[in-house]
């Protein structure tokens, strides 16, 4: 069983309308002093409050708490434990966990207190420079053979297939986007596209366990011989390969330079690739390529249904909105001709 978020977006309360109360909650019991809010989980829409991150001090010492008002399937502390019972890897740890409780009903919430970690990201978005992607690439390497030994948790009975797993996924996006209004005849045509070139190439990928947010934002360096990875909520089954390609499509939908054409960001992950073909895990593996694109289109399709419209722009949304679209656009088109 995996967390699901984005699959709970049309029935999720707003958390928001509780955060004053279950802060001051947590604070009377744990002691812990919040000093600001740092991080603030939106599935898609800004009354859609899942999760609150506070930086502070706990018991003297630099720590954060996070409050998780969306019900997880699996609770993160319990994802914490599992992972450090089975970690193999001297390089990649998680942040110490200092104190927490489960969610339940009771509270309408959990919470975690956390080690702060003071130490920069794995690369900053929206593109890694060369010395940043072998880092990367190293660290990949490393996660993949030395941090998933064994997965900690079952598969639930649509993550047997890749097919029907992208499937419904997709098809909720689609319903998403309908009900905001932002569903363009383009992108049901994508669709139709996307879910005809999966039925061709899905059956064959295998789902496997991973970080399904194995990206910058969750990787800090604190040093060449330490990693520490955050967001272990989202340890879940994702088709092969999905991990190699979520910290692009992250870095893609942050561009906020209008200028940036297609030609570079395909040349960049062209350079990604080329680096990932390197790897003894990815070398052993001759079919790569094809689970790359088909990932990199499904993470496209995304983009298209539900990431572009819903981000944060501040000024000149309207023409970030436009840029982003037609980027992304070109690029599922490139990435789905290759399967075709």
């Amino acid at each position: 069983m995996s967390n699901k978020i984005t699959e709970k977006y049309f029935e999720h309360a707003n958390f928001a309308d509780h955060e004053e109360k279950s802060l001051a909650e947590i604070t009377a019991e744990t002691n812990f002093q919040p000093e600001k809010e740092i991080f603030r989980g939106q599935i898609y829409d800004k009354d859609k409050v899942g999760s609150l991150i506070y930086k502070g001090l706990w018991r003297n010492k630099p720590a954060v708490l996070k409050i998780q008002g969306l019900q997880p399937d699996v609770d993160e502390i319990d994802m914490i434990n599992a992972f450090n019972n089975q970690n193999e890897s001297a390089k990649i740890r998680l942040p110490k966990l200092y104190n927490g409780s489960k969610w339940n009903s009771k509270n309408g919430y959990g919470y975690l207190i956390l080690e702060y970690i003071d130490a920069p990201q794995i690369y900053k978005p929206p593109f890694a420079n060369q010395e940043q992607i072998q880092d990367f690439c190293a660290l990949y390497q490393e996660y993949k053979t030395k941090c998933l030994k064994s997965p900690f948790m079952e598969k639930e009975p649509n993550e047997q297939s890749s097919l029907v797993f992208t499937t419904q996924r997709v098809s909720h996006w689609a319903k998403i986007a309908q009900s905001k209004g932002h569903l363009a005849e383009t992108e049901v045509k994508n669709v139709e596209k996307f879910l005809s070139l999966s039925k061709k190439h899905l059956p064959s990928i295998k789902m496997e366990f991973m970080h399904g947010h194995f990206t910058y934002n969750d990787i800090f360096k604190l040093s060449d011989k330490e990693y520490v990875l955050m967001s272990n909520l989202f340890w879940s089954y994702r088709p092969e390969f999905y991990d190699a390609t979520f910290h692009l499509w992250a870095g893609i939908k942050s561009i906020r330079d209008e200028n940036i054409i297609f030609e570079q960001i395909k040349k960049y992950i062209q350079n990604w690739i080329n680096e990932y073909k390197k790897l003894p895990i990815i070398r052993q593996d001759s079919d790569f390529e094809k689970k790359f694109n088909i990932m990199m289109a499904e993470r496209c399709i995304g983009a298209l249904l539900v990431d572009i419209q819903n981000q944060n722009y501040g000024i000149n949304r309207d023409n970030l909105v436009a840029r982003l679209t037609e980027l992304f656009r070109e690029l599922f088109k490139y990435f789905t001709n290759k399967l075709e």
